[in-house]
């Protein structure tokens, strides 16, 4: 079978209610295709983040494929997806219906409207590598087909949920087919891999959207790890982002990972929580190659930061940036506007936060009233059903806030000059595009 794999771009970056788009590699469809091609399928990509993809282009290329897949949101975006819908109804305009299966975050919140919008045969509910290997196998047909749902006379059928992907089952993501020359990374530079160590979060932030990820957490070995970081390397990539939701949860395992990847001597980058790292792991991160740790700090209120459930507090936060300083480890930090009982005085906290803190660098976005959430509780953000179109929009006060945390954290000399004499004329012109990027 002949399966495409299609991954849009939804529009142009930028603050208020819509997400940064990065050209990451979409590592859950490299899984997908791994798998497809296991089972003695075809998979082609279309990526729209990497490069240009015309609407001919794509309707030509789906209606030569047996089987299609939309995918609204990659792994990379499955914790923040976008919630402006207006673009999901002309993503698959000119697809083939019959043969259309739609993945993503959107579809598993919202299966009903999802598949009334797009007029797919089926959906894929969370996880999407197995359910897809399994369509293909079964030429499409979802009928029975655990983790979809579909319409039948316009009444919605949910099949049983799908088990949690094994993730150590499986062949290794599909590197070897992707045109590196259309990722990049803002801080890390071009032909940055996506990969994971493991799946999910313990954790219970407020704002945090857990749906794709399935119940609890699982890791990959660290051989497999390895293998895969490997072919990362061997297939074009200059660098990788672990986009496990905490890299160093594990505290054990995270040192024996550090241990295997130094033969490797490829830079990377990971997310984790300011509590969750200490002088000597920082030490093995920076050792096993290590360049850049995101941390989310969400807010520079104590009690705003208290009710969003995550745990920490901003001495930790300076804690954590100040060793990662020491052990030569570059830092950025996700700061959240439009949290619950959050003031006008609280974001100005919270900007004054960064500028106190000063990571590296700094990134200030609204917090999404995603279903399920305790932030989508409060606002009364639709479970189940269907999503409140037109109704995303945050509050002036907070996008004006957004825009200001950028503009305070980056017009200052030392943002620049740390971007200059750490990577040279190179880095800067990459700080400059970002932010670029952000504001245009």
């Amino acid at each position: 079978m002949n399966v495409l794999l299609i991954h849009p771009a939804w529009g142009r970056a930028g603050p208020g209610g819509r997400r940064y788009r990065r050209a990451w590699p979409p590592l859950d469809l490299l899984n997908a295709a791994a798998l497809l091609r296991q089972n003695g399928h075809r998979a082609t990509l279309l990526d729209g983040r990497a490069r240009r993809v015309s609407r001919l282009e794509m309707i030509q290329a789906a209606h030569r494929a047996d089987l299609v897949l939309l995918q609204t949101s990659a792994l990379d975006r499955w914790q923040c997806p976008d919630l402006d819908l207006k673009a999901l109804e002309p993503m698959t305009r000119g697809l083939p219906r019959d043969r259309l299966v739609v993945a993503g975050a959107h579809g598993t919140m919202w299966p009903r409207y999802v598949l009334e919008r797009t007029g797919a045969g089926a959906l894929i509910l969370g996880e999407p590598e197995e359910t897809l290997a399994e369509l293909a196998e079964r030429g499409g047909d979802s009928k029975g087909v655990a983790g979809t749902a579909r319409l039948d006379r316009g009444n919605l059928v949910v099949e049983p949920a799908r088990p949690p992907l094994q993730l150590d089952a499986g062949p290794p993501p599909a590197y070897d087919r992707l045109d590196w020359s259309g990722y990049r990374d803002g801080l890390m530079g071009p032909s940055m891999g996506v990969l994971e160590t493991s799946r999910g979060c313990p954790f219970r932030c407020g704002f945090c959207l857990k749906t794709m990820y399935g119940p609890g957490y699982r890791t990959k070995s660290v051989d497999r790890v390895y293998r895969e970081a490997a072919l990362v390397k061997a297939s074009g990539g200059r660098s990788v982002y672990f986009i496990d939701l905490e890299f160093t949860l594990d505290r054990r395992r995270t040192l024996d990972l550090c241990r295997a990847l130094e033969p490797l001597a490829l830079p990377w980058c990971c997310q984790t929580r300011v509590d969750q790292v200490d002088p000597e792991m920082l030490a093995a991160m920076a050792k096993a190659g290590c360049r850049l740790v995101h941390f989310g700090i969400e807010s520079g209120a104590p009690e705003v930061l208290a009710r969003t459930g995550k745990g920490i507090t901003l001495a930790q936060a300076r804690s954590a940036i100040l060793r990662s300083r020491r052990s030569g480890i570059r830092t950025a930090a996700f700061f959240l506007f439009g949290l619950p009982g959050e003031t006008e005085t609280d974001r100005r906290r919270t900007i004054r936060a960064a500028l106190d803190l000063d990571p590296d660098w700094a990134s200030f976005h609204v917090a999404a009233p995603y279903p399920g959430t305790l932030l989508g509780r409060e606002r009364g953000a639709a479970s189940g059903t269907e999503p409140e179109e037109g109704n995303s929009a945050p509050p002036a006060l907070v996008v004006r806030a957004v825009r200001r945390g950028w503009l305070r954290f980056y017009l200052r000399f030392t943002p620049l000059a740390r971007a200059l004499f750490s990577s040279g004329p190179a880095g800067l012109a990459r700080q400059g595009a970002l932010w670029w990027d952000f504001f245009r």
